[in-house]
């Protein structure tokens, strides 16, 4: 599988105002993909976990119906953010850095993320690849 895959450059791990556990990553390369998805409406995705060759990463791939996908690559340096995510939790996608965001709320004098132009995904939960056997 040749997918191109990006790396979060921050994270975060929080909990929303309705109360569900949410982890935030900041990826910028998906400004455009996150805006195209965001304009076309399209919410039914899927997503798939794989293990890169030399088993040293995975790459958490999400699919639309019309064919666009992203690829999220976490390294060694990321393994806490897949932690986060062996019990399912919502994770939101945004290509603005989350240190601009954490300014913007301090100047304003808010206690929360004023998050738009996001990609948000429910109950997203880390599979290892490598555990997972095939059933006929």
């Amino acid at each position: 599988m040749l997918t191109k895959a990006y790396s979060p450059e921050q994270s975060a791990f929080g909990q929303l105002n309705t109360g569900r556990e949410v982890v935030i990553l900041y990826v910028k390369e998906f400004a455009e993909e996150v805006k195209t998805i965001n304009e076309s409406g399209l919410s039914t995705y899927s997503y798939d976990w794989f293990s890169t060759e030399q088993q040293d990463s995975y790459v958490l791939k999400i699919s639309w119906q019309n064919g666009i996908h992203i690829a999220i690559r976490f390294d060694r340096q990321h393994f806490k953010i897949l932690a986060q995510l062996v019990e399912p939790k919502d994770l939101i996608l945004t290509a603005t850095p989350l240190s601009e965001l954490t300014v913007m709320a301090e100047m304003s004098g808010c206690d929360f993320l004023e998050l738009s132009g996001v990609l948000t995904f429910s109950n997203l939960t880390f599979v290892d690849p490598s555990s997972t056997t095939l059933k006929n």
